[in-house]
């Protein structure tokens, strides 16, 4: 804590100085990228178009500081409604807090303002929290939020083989009422982002598969879009490069819908558009991606199709899973 307060509180040392000699200005870290020309980009009270997202810096960085000399925590949301007139949205807030990360080059659960999580899980977990609460998916049986704040999770305690992460709450949602739990006749945890997983979501995954030492493996659409949200439990999410460090897990094995199969599906599959092309593009780009992740990404060029995972739930929980799982069918 003694390094972070104090590259804090050099931070606003630096702005006082600035404000004194009438320059409000605010040096904010872009993301690293082969593509960015500079590595700062300049936030000024000065300049109109910058001037609201310096107000929302500062007040950023006044309320970081202020818990982490008094403790404590807000949530975005929170944090919104203590003045919407001077803050406008959470989404603006939130880009706001996702900036002092990177002036910090920090996680956002260092900072103490933290995002509601969206993540929902089941089966056989329990999370033991630092106050004394148990969340027990197993006996609660049905889907659980997970904790807005990971770290208030003390230990993890499971008997599952493995976890299974699906990338859409209406997968999530008929697996249970398909009752995979009884249909795989195996102990696994499920859990679902809601689409991109926010980082709590990807907290849990990753220390799932770190101290718990579970297999994790991930069911996403047959499209680049899916396969980004597969290369974010991965590898990271690209606008938080900067801080990776504890929501990755490299050890993820990805199940499917790989852009193979898309052919013998026979039905269920369309035409990618201009947006899935450029996205698989920007992917193509990245220098992380395995050589499997690669070819699956230029077989999606070549038949220029997409499927959900929906084109093959009547078989999910029977056939699919369980073949990819026993077989080893994973990238």
């Amino acid at each position: 804590m003694g390094d972070f307060l104090e590259n804090l509180e050099r931070i606003t040392l630096e702005l006082v100085t600035n404000l004194v000699r009438g320059n409000a200005t605010l040096m904010v870290p872009r993301n690293s990228s082969p593509n960015t020309t500079t590595q700062y980009r300049r936030v000024s009270y000065n300049n109109r178009g910058s001037r609201h997202s310096f107000c929302l810096l500062t007040l950023m960085l006044s309320r970081v500081h202020r818990l982490q000399v008094h403790g404590g925590s807000f949530t975005v949301r929170g944090l919104y409604y203590s003045d919407p007139q001077l803050i406008r949205s959470q989404s603006r807030i939130a880009e706001a807090r996702l900036d002092v990360c990177r002036m910090l080059n920090t996680s956002p659960f260092n900072l103490g303002i933290l995002a509601a999580s969206k993540g929902l899980m089941a089966g056989d977990i329990r999370l033991l929290m630092t106050n004394g609460d148990i969340l027990d998916g197993s006996s609660y049986g049905g889907p659980m939020i997970l904790p807005t704040d990971p770290e208030k999770i003390h230990r993890i305690e499971t008997q599952a083989d493995f976890v299974l992460i699906v990338e859409k709450e209406s997968v999530f949602e008929s697996l249970l009422s398909r009752n995979v739990f009884r249909t795989l006749e195996r102990r696994f945890i499920l859990i679902t982002g809601k689409g991109y997983p926010d980082c709590c979501t990807r907290r849990l995954v990753h220390r799932l598969a770190e101290e718990n030492q579970l297999p994790a493996y991930i069911l996403v659409d047959a499209d680049p879009f899916g396969i980004e949200i597969m290369l974010v439990y991965r590898r990271g999410s690209q606008a938080m490069s900067f801080s990776s460090q504890g929501l990755t897990t490299p050890s993820l094995r990805w199940i499917g819908l790989h852009p193979s199969e898309i052919t013998a599906l026979g039905t269920g599959a369309v035409a990618l558009v201009a947006g899935d092309n450029k996205k698989i593009n920007d992917l193509l780009a990245r220098s992380d991606l395995e050589p499997g992740v690669r070819q699956e990404l230029r077989m999606l060029q070549d038949v220029q199709l997409k499927a959900e995972i929906e084109s093959v739930i009547d078989f999910l929980a029977d056939d699919y899973i369980p073949n990819k799982i026993n077989r080893n069918l994973f990238l």
